[in-house]
């Protein structure tokens, strides 16, 4: 039985194993190191178990178990 998510090809796998990669590296060259926990979301959705909103949201449940909810400013000029 396959599951609800379409099965992905061996080409858009590989298209997402580089997106994750290059996103890895970036913030490595920013200093960041992602957790145990990101590095397993980025891993679902490279091997086609997440798609890239449902990896979005699990990062974002991720980030606001282990920061809280983040308030951003708006961008106001006076």
């Amino acid at each position: 039985m396959v599951s609800a998510m379409a099965v992905i090809t061996d080409k858009r796998n590989a298209e997402r194993i580089s997106d994750v990669e290059n996103a890895l590296a970036t913030g490595r060259l920013e200093g960041l190191e992602p957790s145990a926990e990101a590095t397993t979301i980025f891993q679902q959705y490279a091997d086609g178990e997440l798609t890239l909103e449902q990896m979005g949201r699990a990062i974002d449940e991720m980030a606001n178990r282990k920061y809280g909810s983040l308030r951003l400013p708006r961008n106001e000029r006076t």
